[in-house]
This record gives structure tokens, C-alpha cells and sequence, in this order.
């Protein structure tokens, strides 16, 4: 019975958050193909982006111009066990393997992908503060669906389950550490589930929806970043005219956000305001 009773105040907790946020008008851009329907990643790159599937998916990248349109695939010499975001510095893409909805793995890690050939490296992923590997499933916080890199730093930010926060973690591109522990938690209201950064506004970008399976709305966040740190007071929410699924947020090449949803109809998705507006809030 107890049981019950809080899980339908978490239920009337995501239907009213947020009643207060400004919305983020979107516009579709494009379908993809059958073989990307479950789209849980995006990075921009060379005038277009770059995506790949969810979980239990071929190992593979798709390689699309700015409209959404698929230029090729690029195999990855890796198991998809559960990729769940992407990011990239310079000629190389990392890809967070750390999907962990059960809260059960041990063998969570980011792959960094050379784009113009080479080896693939992987860096492990494991939380100083996970003690427990067998939570029931959704009832803990060390699910990360979200990957930026931010100043020469990769920062993993989990989808918290119990409370609908973030917790950051940082790793080190070229380091071998084996642990990783909180560097800042965020009262993100919404499960996290893909991020990027602007380098040029340092500004750190979060996309999200709630926990609500009967009302799955949809969230952005536009976080200022200073010393390395979120200014999380500064921090503006914003909620997607469009629900459902998003998994995924780049910034374009034309300065606008670009999203992308699991499911059939318009994957892709673009914001009617560039982010420099988004901003000025």
C-alpha cells in the first residue's frame, strides 16, 4: 500500500512540473530511415550529425546532413550493449555505453571512435557510490543518457530515477581511472536523457521529459557554465511544444537546437529560436 501511495505522488509530481516554463517551439525537420527509429544520440559534425540506435542495435553510426537525410553508415568495432549519447572533440567521437535502466552493470564505458580510422579506445565507467548491482529495476540513480564534451572534459550526466535530478561526472579523455565520483548535482525536474555544450557561450544544454508515462512532456534546460561548474540559479527550463520520447539534443550548424525522438513520424526536430535568443531569457 505504500508502495502505491508514493508512486502516485510521483505520478501527480511530473503532471504538474512544468506548469511555469517557458515553451520551446520546434519544428520538424525529417523522418529517418527504419534502421535509426530509435535514435538516442546526436552530435553535429561537418555541416550535419551524426546519430545512432538505443540498445540491442547493430553497432554502427549514421552519418546525416543538416536536413536529416542519411549520407552513410560508419560500423564501430564495438557491442551496442546500450549507447545512449555522443559527443566529439576534434577527430574523435565518444560514444556513452552507460544505459542502465536496471542498475545491474559492471561493464559501463564511453568508446572513443577516431572518425578518420584508427583504434577504438574504450574508458571505463564506474561510480564511487554504487554499492548495490541488484536495485530493482528504475529505482536508482546510476542510469547516465546523457554525454557533453565540456572544456577538454567529458561529462556523464545520469538520469536519476528516484528524485528526477542530474549528478555530473567527469572523465578525463586520456585517463585511466577507474572510478568517477559526483561533481555537481542538478534539480533537473526531468529525466535526463542526451546533452551537449557550446564552447563559444559556454553554455551546457540538457534535453529530458517526465516521468509520466501517461503525459510524457518534454524539457529543455540552457544551463550557463562558469569555472566548470553550472550556474544551476541561472539556469532556464524550457518545455517542448511536442511530447513524447526525445533522446537526444545538438547544437546546428545554424546556431538552432536539434532534437531527436524515438517512435515513427519526425525524428528530427529544430528549434524555432537559435540559441543565442534562448539565452537572452
Amino acid at each position: 500500500m505504500q508502495r502505491i501511495i508514493i508512486t502516485l505522488c510521483l505520478l501527480l509530481l511530473t503532471a504538474c512540473a512544468g506548469a511555469g516554463d517557458r515553451r520551446l517551439m520546434l519544428m520538424p525537420v525529417a523522418g529517418f530511415p527504419s534502421d535509426l527509429q530509435e535514435s538516442s544520440g546526436l552530435v553535429a559534425l561537418n555541416g550535419g550529425f551524426v546519430s545512432h540506435n538505443d540498445s540491442g542495435n547493430i553497432a554502427e553510426l549514421f552519418m546525416l546532413d543538416d536536413k536529416g537525410r542519411l549520407l552513410s553508415r560508419m560500423p564501430v568495432a564495438a557491442s551496442n550493449r546500450d549507447w545512449e549519447d555522443i559527443t566529439q572533440n576534434n577527430n574523435t567521437l565518444y560514444i556513452a555505453d552507460t544505459g542502465n535502466n536496471g542498475g545491474k552493470r559492471r561493464d559501463l564505458r564511453v568508446l572513443a571512435v577516431p572518425v578518420n580510422g584508427g583504434d577504438l579506445t574504450e574508458l571505463p565507467v564506474r561510480y564511487q557510490e554504487q554499492h548495490n548491482f541488484q536495485p530493482p529495476s528504475h529505482q536508482h540513480n546510476f542510469d547516465a543518457e546523457a554525454l557533453a564534451m565540456v572544456n577538454g572534459e567529458l561529462w556523464l550526466l545520469t538520469k536519476r530515477w528516484l528524485d528526477q535530478h542530474s549528478a555530473i561526472y567527469r572523465l578525463i579523455p586520456d585517463s585511466r581511472a577507474t572510478e568517477i565520483t559526483e561533481w555537481q548535482r542538478l534539480n533537473t525536474q526531468m529525466l535526463v536523457t542526451g546533452a551537449d555544450f557550446d564552447t563559444a557561450s559556454q553554455t551546457l544544454l540538457l534535453v529530458g521529459y517526465s516521468r509520466n508515462l501517461w503525459d510524457r512532456r518534454a524539457f529543455a534546460w540552457v544551463y550557463p557554465v562558469r569555472d566548470n561548474r553550472v550556474a544551476e540559479a541561472e539556469g532556464v527550463r524550457f518545455r517542448l511544444n511536442e511530447t513524447g520520447q526525445f533522446e537526444a539534443i545538438a547544437l546546428g550548424k545554424d546556431g538552432h537546437l536539434y532534437f531527436t525522438r524515438e517512435g515513427t513520424g519526425p525524428q528530427l526536430y529544430k528549434s524555432r529560436q537559435p540559441l543565442q535568443a534562448l539565452i537572452s531569457y
